[in-house]
């Protein structure tokens, strides 16, 4: 175990849930594979129960020799990112060709709206 991690104390589970796939092959036999949580991790059986049993016990094995830890990271603070179209927020605000324009286009959808 790392020393500069022995201050973590990862929770003690018993049982863990996985997500298992079933897949039946045209010859009949059946794929038993973990979905997300232990990649690559399949085998190749006659029978449902078989193929679970056998990837039971690779995923056991498997288990036996990892650790899983908690890690936490601190983000560092970026500076805000501008948006490059706030540079042209509020350009025509006092525009009065630009609220004429506005108008038109608003009394033209409500036409259509109509």
């Amino acid at each position: 175990m790392n020393p500069n991690l022995s201050t973590v104390t990862p929770p003690q589970s018993t049982t863990l849930t996985l997500h298992i796939l079933l897949e039946r092959t045209e010859e009949g036999k059946v794929i038993a594979s973990v979905l997300e949580e232990i990649p690559n991790c399949r085998v190749e059986a006659s029978t449902d129960e078989q193929a679970i049993e056998n990837l039971k016990k690779i995923v056991t094995s498997y288990l036996e020799k990892i650790e899983v830890i908690p890690l936490e990271i601190e983000i560092p603070q970026t500076q805000q990112i501008e948006n490059p179209w706030m540079k042209f927020a509020g350009v025509f605000k006092d525009d009065p060709d630009f609220a004429e324009i506005v108008e038109e286009l608003r009394a033209e959808r409500n036409l259509i709206d109509e």
